[in-house]
């Protein structure tokens, strides 16, 4: 078993994309799970739309999650922007998170994101939710914050305690359907959730077309 703790650094500036909550990693095979193929093919689409990847300055963003057993989940491992296409090793399943002690237990090849957090406290807060992507776009983001979609405060910052205890607050609003939950403190940042795969693939292709309405803001 391992334990990390992120490097630390002024918030919006070189700690985007790095893990602020404390680790704790058992090594392991990857996480077999019936949905982790049609996963990695939703998060292949992200990249090739440019929603997901690696920044000119080499920062990663954007992440993606199934639910498992429980509230246990299986995510994009830290530090795999950069690949078109994971596999099962760029995965990992997160089995525990306590956002008030900041920590994250996980399992398998690498280290789970650094927005594991956050996806832990959505599907703590909404049981009908099966998949949850996080993703970067100044479009989408822009439109969402103008449509009056549900947004984070803007001084909760990615990755901690305090975004993931308002992104649950947020998920814990409107349950039941696909929707999604823009991240006021991370530029760009949005959340969408889902049923399933499908449901949140549709809601971000009904997005890509500008096709965003009241109801999925």
């Amino acid at each position: 078993m391992t334990e990390s703790r992120a490097p630390s650094g002024p918030r919006g500036s070189r700690d985007e994309g790095y893990v602020k909550y404390h680790c704790i990693h058992t090594p392991g095979p990857a996480p077999a799970h019936p949905d982790r193929a049609a996963l990695d093919v939703l998060r292949t689409a992200l990249f090739d739309a440019g929603l997901l990847g690696v920044r000119a300055d080499g920062v990663g963003f954007g992440n993606v999650s199934v639910r498992g057993a429980g509230d246990s989940f299986v995510v994009t491992a830290t530090a795999t922007g950069g690949a078109r296409v994971l596999g099962a090793e760029g995965y990992c399943l997160v089995t525990e998170c306590d956002v008030d002690g900041n920590w994250v237990r996980c399992t398998g090849p690498r280290q789970a994101s650094s927005e594991a957090m956050s996806h832990a406290a959505i599907y703590r807060a909404d049981s009908s939710v099966r998949c949850v992507a996080h993703v970067h776009s100044r479009a989408l983001f822009d439109r969402l914050l103008a449509a009056g979609a549900p947004a984070t405060p803007p001084d909760a910052a990615f990755g901690t305690p305090d975004m993931a205890r308002a992104l649950a607050a947020l998920a814990a609003m409107r349950t039941g359907r696909a929707r999604f939950l823009v991240m006021s403190g991370h530029d760009e940042g949005v959340m969408a959730c889902g049923s399933d795969i499908p449901s949140v693939a549709a809601l971000l292709g009904q997005a890509a077309r500008g096709e965003i309405s009241p109801r999925e803001a």
